[in-house]
């Protein structure tokens, strides 16, 4: 083992008190949450499950999955309770079990939801650095995701960004491994298909001179997309994107409105035996981690007052989100540029692919708590960078993202103070440091590249014109 620290503490693997600490710690941990996430499962019905499962029947009867659920009367079966905001081609990945039971669907995707965050983090320590501690990594991981209300919350709700993180780190690991398979390509044109905020990745891979891989990942998401249209159509996938339209228009219009916002009704929906009106609150985990999202007032009333200042009206505000969102893509482009300049190949720049779909996100019409999953794979990479440098400042880092990830909100959440804040500044915070780690690990990468371009190669290895690795 490496010792990366004087004072006797191994972070390669872990010294044997820490490694206890780390079983101990992982027993109590998902002990409790596979306890408490059960209880959930048979207490609630797993309200946003019902859009996809009802979008996967209405498609496979060819009719429209985009309906308005409040003007258009369905019959029990094929009624959804909100807006359907899902692609076409992740309605169909939900077809297979559609017309099953309905507790029998519940309990198929919370059991995926357990198994593909395992995978994660498994499909992940492949790749770590072998310096890395991995003790330490996995206590990140424990602490920072499983025992996060953002799971229990996705888990009660029955979404699906638990698969999308599992596709991010089987393409993340396909990305740093396998740069010219076909079948290494796949997890990222499924990401792109399934999200399209991803397609930034494949952009990601080109400047980072993975050419053949974006190419391949192009290919199978075109190959996929067309794949569709025999059950879907291009009038579905126009009104994919038209419902996300539809769903902006009415976040703008509710961050605007005048006078006391009305108590949203609650629904008393009984379908297929089970009753849609139980769900579990989620205290900051409702608020929407987005631009538009700050101006409805559910994070702070002080920052929706400002933002009304900046953008008075629902028109300029709109207008301002956009202008941030193609600020947000010229910087991610940029990093990724300034990475591609380098000549080290590393995690961060792989890491920085996947975490540029989520500074975009920010801009998105909207993002609740229980996406903040889809962030474990970069932050996993970045911080096991760090940690494998073997310097202090991985620790740092190490530290830090504890405190803003687990400790800090744990605080907000035990002491019931300004929960919806630190909720959302849990995320955005950790998006940021992440951002900034990047930043100067490609700005030390490109000064590299400099350096060692002025030097003539004949001088290369010669005594005092070394170069050591940032």
């Amino acid at each position: 083992m490496t010792s990366l620290s004087k004072r006797g503490i191994y972070l390669h693997g872990g010294k044997w008190w820490l490694q206890g600490i780390a079983i101990v710690l992982t027993l109590v941990v998902m002990g409790h949450v596979m306890i408490v996430t059960s209880h959930d499962l048979e207490k609630y019905p797993g309200i946003d499950l019902r859009d996809k499962v009802v979008g996967a029947r209405l498609l496979l009867r060819g009719m429209n999955p985009y309906y308005d659920f409040r003007n258009e009367p369905h019959p029990d079966h094929l009624r959804m309770l909100t807006t359907n905001t899902y692609s076409p081609a992740l309605l169909l990945l939900y077809a297979p079990f559609c017309e099953l039971d309905w507790s029998v669907q519940r309990f198929i995707y919370f059991l995926f939801d357990w198994v593909a965050i395992l995978l994660c983090y498994a499909i992940l320590a492949h790749i770590f650095p072998g310096r890395a501690s991995g003790t330490a990594l996995w206590l990140g991981f424990v602490l920072l995701f499983i025992a996060d209300f953002g799971f229990r919350f996705e888990l009660e709700r029955g979404q699906y960004y638990v698969g999308i993180t599992l596709l991010t780190a089987a393409a993340s690991a396909c990305l740093l491994r396998r740069p010219d398979s076909w079948l290494g390509a796949l997890p990222l044109a499924l990401l792109v298909l399934l999200r399209p905020t991803y397609a930034i990745c494949i952009i990601g891979a080109f400047l980072l001179r993975r050419t053949r891989h974006a190419a391949h990942a192009v290919v199978l998401c075109g190959l996929m997309f067309a794949a569709t249209l025999p059950i879907v159509g291009i009038a579905d996938w126009r009104g994919y994107v038209a419902s996300i339209h539809t769903n902006e228009k009415e976040v703008l219009d509710d961050a605007y409105a005048q006078g006391p916002k009305p108590a949203a009704a609650e629904q008393s929906e009984m379908l297929e035996g089970v009753d849609f009106s139980k769900s579990m609150a989620g205290p900051g985990y409702l608020t929407d981690r987005t631009l538009i999202g700050l101006a409805r007032s559910s994070v702070s009333p002080a920052l929706a007052r400002l933002i009304h200042q900046v953008a008075p009206s629902k028109q300029s505000l709109q207008r301002l989100n956009a202008a941030c969102l193609l600020l947000a893509l010229c910087f991610n482009v940029a990093v990724m540029y300034l990475f591609a300049r380098g000549t080290i190949s590393s995690l961060m720049p792989v890491a920085f692919v996947f975490l540029a779909p989520l500074n975009l996100e920010l801009f998105a019409p909207q993002r609740y708590g229980y996406c903040d999953v889809t962030i474990l794979a970069p932050l996993l990479l970045i911080v096991a960078a760090g940690l494998g440098k073997g310097k202090p400042s991985g620790r740092v880092l190490y530290v830090v993202i504890l405190a803003f990830g687990f400790v800090i909100p744990w605080l907000a959440f035990h002491f019931d103070k300004h929960v919806p804040l630190v909720s959302f500044s849990k995320y955005v915070v950790m998006l940021a440091i992440l951002n900034v780690v990047c930043i100067r690990e490609a700005w030390k990468l490109q000064r590299f590249s400099r350096t060692r371009a002025a030097v003539p190669e004949h001088r290369i290895g010669e005594r005092g014109v070394g170069f050591a690795q940032p």
